[in-house]
């Protein structure tokens, strides 16, 4: 019997060409793009649970108080986690992880070769047995035995020494310490927001024999003892702070612990941290709907264009019921045809998603390997998949043709307004609703990105390159290159800085009165040279930081933003120069002049208040030039600018980052939503076409004889093209009245991300339905032109 059914399904679906090939396409896009995606959603969802102790496993963050605007942090200072583990029993071990010099890219010198380096940390040696940590070339337990150790990654010993061993080997980080290689271990999974390239014992620094409670610059993770209730070790973590800081001193308020396995994804909101693996559970979510979308209009589709052409079969349905087969047989018939369809689909999706593997980092940002399309749940996934839509995409059209009585199957009159009918044309509503609700929201990102390139930062980052002098072995070395370049034409100014706008200031708070116990949080940058000029910065009153300070003396000189500004109660700029100001800098500090306000973080976030300032005792260094050029050859600039560092600081990698493309990183999430949801609405719009396409046939092919009669009559090409897109365009104009309202609350509840953003223009949704009305209609004339211009004679001839 099963055999049977197998030799009719495929002889009908051979039969009809035009509707398979449709088919199989709209479902191929849709299965692809499962498949990719849910590939993509399997990596995210593994992250970090492939260690022995993953659930055991907790990042602690805190929670601050109003002086930080009660934000949450995933540093926490130095002291947190041996207290934790002092005086909480269930915490059966910590370790913690700083990047070394707070992040910044380090310099290591490696024999006569110099590297720059972004995963080199500061860790405790707990943190080997906590993360599964295989050793190639010495054992975990000696690695931290000897002082000044440091192990390395299987990657960074081959990035450094190649195939040799790399045991004894001397690395000398920023010109300051000198390590000896204790061990190499086998790269960390790319599934892990441990990304530890380099590591070097805590207590070697003094950013661990030094225990404190102030700075808060280290995560810190706990292992706790199994079945331990999470809120009962929170609540005793959180006891700590009255235990061992003072009321003045407690800028935080609360600890909590976050699963090691939820790190990953559920990050956000949570400030600081220095992984560079950071996913968004908000991302996955969206992808994952949108491919199920895509899926859904395929599998519509199929809906559409089996009921459709099973009134074609209706006289061998019938005549079928009529010799004896069963409702159940003809069910039965109808589920191995959709079966052998979508295995088909299944099978061309599951090819062709290799072949466009490379291309999906270009949407995301993210890597995916061929290995993981191959993984377990996703071989299951695809079975399970296969499964449902021929479930879901076979059951309608079998259960509306079965379950209709032989004798209206075999009669030759059709009524308007079947119940087939009206599904139909709501299931054709609800896949335009869905085109046009991803057009509205693809032109809102695409308007908020181009908003966002075209606004006024304050300063300009164009034109600006930051060179990393951290790694400097001397203050004179740092001067001597300044005045290298100061000699070169392309040069049109050079600020000596902390950092560059937005990336590794220092947090302080400024206070209106010195009595005062908070205040407001800010980031400070020190800073020597001409900022403003070289940033472009906008001064509103008083003058740019002075170029020399006398010897001896001690005042801090500031240079504020409007923000804070308007903090101290200043009327106007021109009354806060010269004026003193309270900082956390020490000793006396004034007001030398005021800029504008200037967007040094994403434009996501309220732009704060920011302090540049000049000292002769900064408790800060200089880490970067800013050297704005006016040169459009950059590569000559880079290879010139390289060989004048070489030539000042020769035992110095050379390291540099453009500060426009910075600003564009802070963006690049939005830039990849952007391409992704414009791919996808490519997709879901391109399959509702081939069921449209689909569908005008089966309705040019029905009223052949009508169309002919009209013609002979006097119709023209263009009224018949007229009668048969109508229907088609008054569901689209249904299904924009129902998509409007949709798209404006999802794309409102977007835009809140950011602080500036865009209004949602009216003529977006003019845009969105007008581009949907014109692709149904190109798509539905395509059909009734063919059948237009079809010869009468031919339609009529049976008549």
């Amino acid at each position: 019997m099963s055999k049977n059914y197998i030799k009719i399904a495929w002889r009908n679906i051979k039969a009809n060409r035009l509707f398979t090939g449709l088919n199989i396409i709209g479902l191929v896009v849709g299965l692809c793009v499962c498949i990719v995606l849910f590939s993509f959603v399997n990596t995210e969802l593994s992250f970090d649970k492939m260690y022995s102790h993953a659930e055991a496993i907790y990042r602690v963050n805190m929670k601050t108080s109003e002086v930080y605007n009660f934000e949450t942090w995933a540093e926490l200072p130095n002291a947190v986690g041996p207290a934790m583990v002092k005086d909480i029993p269930q915490v059966k071990r910590m370790t913690r992880l700083i990047k070394d010099d707070f992040g910044v890219t380090a310099s290591l010198k490696i024999g006569t070769k110099n590297f720059t380096e972004d995963g080199l940390y500061l860790a405790d040696s707990t943190v080997f047995e906590m993360f599964d940590f295989k050793f190639l070339e010495g054992n975990s337990k000696n690695a931290f035995a000897n002082p000044n150790s440091v192990v390395l990654s299987q990657a960074a010993k081959e990035r450094f020494f190649g195939t040799k061993s790399a045991l004894g080997e001397f690395i000398t980080v920023n010109n300051r310490d000198t390590l000896q290689v204790s061990g190499v271990y086998t790269n960390l999974p790319r599934n892990s927001v441990i990304d530890c390239e380099l590591i070097y014992n805590i207590m070697d620094s003094w950013m661990g024999q030094n225990e404190y409670w102030s700075n808060a610059s280290y995560e810190t993770y706990v292992q706790v003892q199994p079945e331990t209730p999470v809120a009962q070790i929170e609540s005793q973590a959180t006891r700590l702070i009255d235990k061992y800081v003072a009321k003045e001193g407690q800028y935080f308020t609360r600890f909590y612990l976050q699963p090691l396995t939820k790190i990953h994804l559920y990050s956000a909101g949570i400030g600081d941290g220095y992984s560079s693996k950071l996913g968004s559970i908000t991302t996955v979510r969206s992808l994952v709907f949108l491919s199920v979308l895509v899926l859904l209009i395929a599998c519509i589709n199929y809906m559409n264009l089996a009921t459709a052409n099973s009134q074609k079969r209706r006289k061998s349905i019938g005549v079928n019921k009529v010799l004896g087969a069963s409702r159940k047989h003809m069910l039965s018939l109808f589920y191995v045809e959709t079966a052998i369809l979508v295995f088909i689909a299944v099978v061309l999706a599951f090819g062709i998603s290799f072949l466009v593997l490379p291309l999906f980092k270009n949407f995301t940002g993210n890597t995916l390997h061929y290995s993981d399309l191959l993984a377990t749940p996703i071989l299951i996934g695809l079975a399970l998949i296969w499964l449902l839509v021929t479930l879901v995409a076979g059951s309608y059209p079998a259960l509306s043709m079965t379950g209709i009585s032989p004798l209206s199957l075999v009669n030759k009159s059709t009524k308007k307004h079947t119940a087939s009918e009206v599904v139909r044309k709501g299931l054709v509503v609800f896949q335009f609703a869905a085109s046009i609700i991803l057009i509205i929201a693809v032109t809102v990102i695409v308007q908020q990105m181009d908003f966002i390139k075209n606004k006024d930062l304050g300063y300009n980052p164009d034109g600006v390159v930051a060179v990393s002098v951290k790694s400097a072995e001397n203050r004179q070395q740092v001067q001597n290159l300044q005045n290298a370049l100061n000699r070169k034409t392309y040069v049109a100014g050079i600020a000596a800085v902390q950092s560059i706008p937005g990336a590794d200031e220092s947090g302080r708070s400024v206070s209106r009165l010195s009595t005062d116990q908070t205040g407001m949080p800010i980031a400070s940058c020190r800073t020597e040279g001409n900022v403003v000029e070289t940033l472009k910065l906008k001064l509103l009153a008083g003058s740019e930081l002075p170029q020399n300070i006398p010897e001896g003396d001690s005042l801090v000189y500031t240079l504020i933003n409007e923000k804070i500004l308007h903090y101290l109660n200043y009327k106007t700029p021109e009354d806060a120069v010269n004026k003193p100001i309270n900082t956390e800098l020490g000793g006396k500090a004034i007001i030398t002049g005021v800029v504008a306000n200037f967007n040094f973080n994403s434009l996501k976030e309220d732009s704060g208040g920011y302090m540049y300032y000049k000292a002769n005792d900064a408790p800060e260094g200089i880490r970067t030039l800013l050297i704005r050029y006016n040169t459009q050859n950059l590569q000559q600039l880079i290879s010139d600018l390289e060989q004048t560092f070489n030539e000042n600081l020769p035992n110095t990698a050379f390291d540099y980052a453009f500060v426009d493309r910075h600003v564009a990183q802070l963006y690049a999430s939005e830039e990849r939503t952007a391409r992704t949801a414009t791919l996808f609405s490519v997709l879901a719009i391109f399959v509702a076409c081939l069921g449209l396409f689909g569908l005008a046939a089966f309705m040019a092919e029905q009223r052949t004889k009508e169309i002919g009669v009209r013609k002979v009559l006097g119709a023209s090409v263009a009224g018949v093209t007229r009668l048969l897109s109508k229907d088609f365009l008054k569901l689209v104009g249904v299904a924009f009245l129902l998509a409007s309202p949709v798209a404006y609350w999802i794309m409102s509840a977007w835009l809140q991300n950011f602080s500036y953003r865009t209004p949602i223009h009216w003529w977006v949704f003019g845009l969105a339905g007008l581009g949907a009305t014109l692709i149904a209609f190109v798509t539905v004339s395509f059909q009734a032109v063919k059948a237009a211009i079809a010869n009468p004679v031919k339609s009529l001839r049976t008549e």
